[in-house]
């Protein structure tokens, strides 16, 4: 949580409803944050968040540095990628985008599959109007990340496990996990699973969130394995890297609450 540091975000909020002759209620509607919580931060009893940030910006077209610490002009006249201080860190097909925050960290916004749009995304995950339309997920960083990240809402109970050595590995049914992609020159080599255990595994059947405990280069095999105990329902399973769309190493997982 981006902390209210000048203790006037509160004010530019209220000048943003002036500003847009709206009531509390008519901007809570507009983006979506709840009316209550838009009180609060009027009535500085809530800091900004990094979605109340984005939500403000999606709306309105608000100058970030503005909102966030009160420098520059409220609205920009720019299109919309530079209105928000987005910037591509890779040219070719990276999707990272990123926000600059008070306190020198970043906040880093993603693409997001929801379970929804699980299908869609294997036919759809290299049409860059496709991935441009879904929504958008965001965690604090300390740098501008290089590579292709992407977030995944997790399904299922395969990740979890209750062995107290693994649970703080437990990835829950609708947590978000975070990703980099490994790109496909690099399938050749043995992937980094001493310093990354878990992927997401794009998989012409299906997207696939586990644990990698084999790769064989020589035969492109990789084996999937899952927290789960019960290997009835869960065991280990073999895909061939040919039938691989994309990998990506998780770096954050989100929980819900």
């Amino acid at each position: 949580m981006a902390e209210n540091q000048d203790n006037n975000f509160s004010e530019r909020l209220k000048e943003i409803r002036t500003h847009f002759k709206l009531t509390q209620g008519a901007l809570a509607e507009k983006t979506g944050i709840k009316q209550s919580l838009i009180s609060a931060i009027e009535n500085n009893k809530r800091n900004i968040s990094p979605g109340i940030l984005m939500a403000m910006n999606k709306a309105f077209n608000i100058n970030m540095d503005w909102l966030n610490s009160g420098k520059g002009e409220m609205l920009e006249s720019t299109n919309a990628k530079q209105l928000t201080g987005f910037s591509n860190v890779e040219e070719d097909d990276t999707t990272n985008k990123f926000i600059d925050l008070d306190d020198g960290q970043k906040l880093m916004i993603t693409p997001l599959v929801e379970e929804y749009a699980y299908a869609g995304y294997l036919s759809g995950y290299r049409d860059p109007e496709f991935i441009e339309e879904l929504p958008k997920h965001s965690i604090i960083v300390n740098k501008y990340h290089k590579g292709n990240y992407q977030s995944f809402r997790a399904v299922g109970d395969s990740m979890t496990t209750t062995d107290k050595d693994l649970m703080k590995d437990n990835i829950y049914d609708g947590n978000i996990v975070t990703g980099r992609e490994v790109r496909k020159e690099h399938w050749n080599y043995k992937l980094h699973t001493h310093k990354f255990s878990d992927y997401v595994v794009v998989h012409k059947d299906g997207i696939l969130i586990k644990r990698i405990i084999l790769h064989d280069t020589e035969q492109g095999i990789l084996t999937l394995h899952s927290l789960n105990e019960n290997k009835d329902l869960y065991p280990n399973i073999e895909v061939n890297l040919k039938d691989v769309y994309q990998i990506f190493n998780i770096v954050d997982v989100h929980q819900k609450r």
